[in-house]
């Protein structure tokens, strides 16, 4: 997936799944896009990817500690809700897929409304 193609997919999945939230979104040298959607002043989503590597990861983030994600170091794999630490094999998610996931997540620990996403 190309730095656009991945930016316009994410962008869109953010807009649908956490409308509420304050999106920043960086680039650097056409190839990495680093982006923070903030939920309220504890909680956020941080998204990485790397055209060039593929390297990409999804994390939702309340009071500093990663609440569930996803990553592909190694080998594509999540981490649940629950169980944060642990690295569950999974297929490689979609930036709409991913977004999703983190956006139900929040819901269930009431941090964005349930209708928001």
């Amino acid at each position: 997936m190309t730095l656009e193609e991945f930016r316009q997919a994410l962008m869109e999945a953010l807009t649908r799944h956490l409308p509420g939230s304050s999106v920043t979104m960086m680039e650097s040298r056409g190839i990495t896009l680093t982006c923070r959607a903030e939920l309220d002043a504890d909680t956020f989503v941080a998204i990485y990817f790397n055209a060039l590597t593929g390297k990409t990861s999804y994390a939702l983030v309340h009071h500093s500690e990663r609440v569930a994600g996803y990553d592909n170091y190694r080998f594509w794999h999540c981490h649940p809700m629950g169980r944060s630490g642990q690295h569950v094999p999974c297929a490689e998610p979609m930036p709409e897929e991913a977004i999703t996931e983190l956006a139900t997540v929040s819901a269930r620990l009431h941090l964005v409304p349930e209708n928001e996403h």
